[in-house]
């Protein structure tokens, strides 16, 4: 297992223009950088907070961070992710042409207060993007002849497939396209809620103004699980954060909506195979 802190993930002078890494994270400080960053999670889940905004990251999920974003990720001991770190030499002259496709025109603006935003893949989506990242993880590792080559080329390749995903989720109708609008209502009631013990899918669904069973086949489709099992990997992701802080345990349960400790220490330890107590103890 490599434990990679971000901050060691910069491209350095001297070294290529494009990196790939792989790693299971530990939780890392707040920090920011001057390159561009590419993060495309293949299994756990996190919190991540970007400029102020939180969302809980998944499989399957994929985003870019302009340069000086201030970021930090929480509560992800049993993430996975793949990480590319470039700058804009490494697009080169193709730079104009990224820049008129969609969700690239917002990555390469010169506004810095343009973002972009994290798309959840299809599974054809995610074969092609493991594709693409892990062959460039290769020619990082191997380096065989050509490899600074390749890796920009691999990289303009990466980016269309993330123009073409932007497009499919984004792009659309908003009530017909993956990410609904009553998705991301959900989203954010969730996220102001998650602390309520009675929070459950009909109470969500009420709010956003649909059925519980058109939010489930919406939820499925943009997130790709159901909505009760994104409120609970929401919960333990903000119950991790909480620990590592030093909340006590009795008060972290309350606060993600368990009505007892017993039976929020149960479920931890079934999710992440330790009792809360000894997570705490292991990110002290």
């Amino acid at each position: 297992m490599v434990n990679t802190l971000y901050l060691d993930s910069q491209v350095a002078p001297g070294e290529p223009a494009v990196r790939v890494t792989t790693a299971y994270h530990t939780t890392n400080i707040r920090h920011d950088h001057d390159f561009y960053e590419l993060v495309y999670v293949t299994d756990g889940f996190c919190l991540h907070d970007a400029g102020g905004s939180v969302a809980l990251l998944m499989e399957g999920d994929i985003f870019i961070l302009k340069p000086w974003v201030s970021h930090k990720y929480s509560g992800n001991r049993v993430t996975r992710i793949y990480n590319c770190v470039f700058g804009l030499d490494a697009v080169g002259e193709s730079l104009e042409e990224l820049r008129a496709l969609p969700g690239l025109d917002r990555l390469f603006s010169p506004d810095l207060s343009a973002s972009t935003p994290r798309l959840h893949l299809t599974l054809g989506e995610r074969k092609t993007f493991l594709r693409l990242i892990t062959w460039m993880h290769e020619e990082c590792e191997v380096q065989p002849t050509g490899w600074r080559v390749r890796l920009k080329s691999l990289l303009n390749c990466l980016l269309v497939e993330y123009a073409r995903a932007y497009l499919a989720h984004v792009g659309g109708d908003a009530e017909n396209g993956a990410y609904s609008a009553y998705v991301t209502r959900a989203l954010s009631f969730i996220d102001e809620r998650y602390g309520d013990c009675t929070l459950n899918v009909q109470s969500i669904a009420a709010e956003v103004g649909v059925s519980g069973d058109y939010l489930s086949r919406q939820f499925r489709q943009v997130i790709g699980i159901a909505t009760q099992e994104y409120l609970r990997r929401y919960r333990f992701a903000r119950s991790m954060e909480m620990l590592q802080a030093g909340v006590p345990v009795g008060d972290v349960a309350r606060k993600v909506g368990f009505r007892s400790l017993c039976h929020f220490s149960r479920e931890f330890k079934r999710e992440m195979g330790i009792t809360p107590s000894q997570y705490r103890t292991q990110n002290d």
